[in-house]
């Protein structure tokens, strides 16, 4: 488990990446990637999308996430995730 503190705009949030919350964010990855490449798909996925995000902070990051500092959090929980997918 990875545990790493992170701050948005002023604000400090506890983040917790399990085996769960992993693969919260890769599929996140995918689901950005698939909006993307097949705009058609858009409104499914955007919903798909936004339970994932919902799931991954809900299980990943305390304190409950501000919604103005909601994309800063998802861009370094994804950017942890990426970094321990690496290792």
């Amino acid at each position: 488990m990875i545990k790493e503190k992170i701050t948005v705009n002023k604000r400090s949030y506890s983040v917790n990446m399990n085996e769960q919350t992993q693969m919260y964010a890769m599929k996140l990855r995918r689901l950005y990637s698939q909006s993307y490449n097949d705009m058609d798909s858009f409104d499914e996925v955007s919903s798909e999308i936004s339970s994932t995000i919902s799931n991954l902070l809900k299980n990943a990051v305390s304190p409950e996430v501000r919604e103005d500092d909601m994309d800063g959090v998802i861009q370094q929980v994804l950017k942890m995730y990426e970094k321990a997918a690496k290792k």
